[in-house]
Parts: C-alpha cells; sequence; structure tokens
C-alpha cells in the first residue's frame, strides 16, 4: 500500500506514539470502564509532548491532564511535570497518572532518545 503524499499529516513523520500504563484501585471509576489506567502521548523526536489522551471517565479530566503535559519536554520537564501534578491534581488517579507518565518516560529512554539525569545510559545498565 503506497504512501499518500497528498494527505496532510496530524503529527510530523518522525513523531513516536508511547504508551503510559498504570493500574488503578478497584473503587476508582476508571477501574470500572478500564482494566487499568494509561496515557497515550505523542512526542516528537526530541520528546517534547506534541499531543496526549488518558483513559479517565470524564472528557474534562483528559483536557487537564493533556494541558499538563503538552508542550513540555518528556525528559528535560520531568520536576516541572511531577510538581505539578502534585500542586494541580487532586483526583483519586494522580498516582496512576504519575505511574503512567515514568513508564512513557522509560519507555522513551530505552528507545535512546532520552539522556538519563544520573548519566546512566538510557538502557538503564550501568554497564551498557
Amino acid at each position: 500500500m503506497g504512501e499518500n503524499t497528498t494527505a496532510t499529516r496530524e503529527f510530523p513523520k518522525d513523531s513516536l506514539l508511547i504508551v503510559g500504563n498504570a493500574q488503578v484501585s478497584g473503587d476508582n471509576p476508571i477501574s470500572h470502564r478500564y482494566n487499568g489506567f494509561f496515557i497515550t502521548f505523542i512526542l516528537s523526536a526530541a520528546g517534547t509532548v506534541l499531543e496526549c489522551s488518558s483513559s479517565v471517565v470524564l472528557p474534562l479530566t483528559d483536557r487537564f491532564i493533556r494541558d499538563l503535559f503538552i508542550g513540555r519536554s518528556l525528559t528535560g520537564d520531568e520536576p516541572l511535570i511531577l510538581a505539578d501534578l502534585e500542586a494541580r491534581y487532586h483526583g483519586s488517579s494522580r498516582k496512576a497518572i504519575v505511574v503512567c507518565y515514568k513508564d512513557a518516560l522509560k519507555k522513551f529512554r530505552e528507545l535512546g532518545r532520552g539522556a538519563r539525569k544520573d548519566g546512566l545510559p538510557s538502557t538503564g545498565t550501568a554497564a551498557g
């Protein structure tokens, strides 16, 4: 199947899709609709969040979560993202959002795209 060269792309050709996953407690409304919690991130090749969406129940909550991530660097803005989540998100899924973010961050680093703050190789092993 050939590539349609006349179609307009929504995302850059070198963008990446990475999904961060987490579990939620049984009493969370998300667990009644989905088996777990996830955030899908569309990233530029450099790791900037171009778009994201999460498996929340309410569209308003999804828009708020998007606002916390879009335009930020998945790797470079880690302290800011975590601080914003702590200060601004007071829903029952805050811990799951953090776990999803860190899972996506780990996957991005495993691709060799994001440097670790501790200087270790992005594979997570000291020996490389």
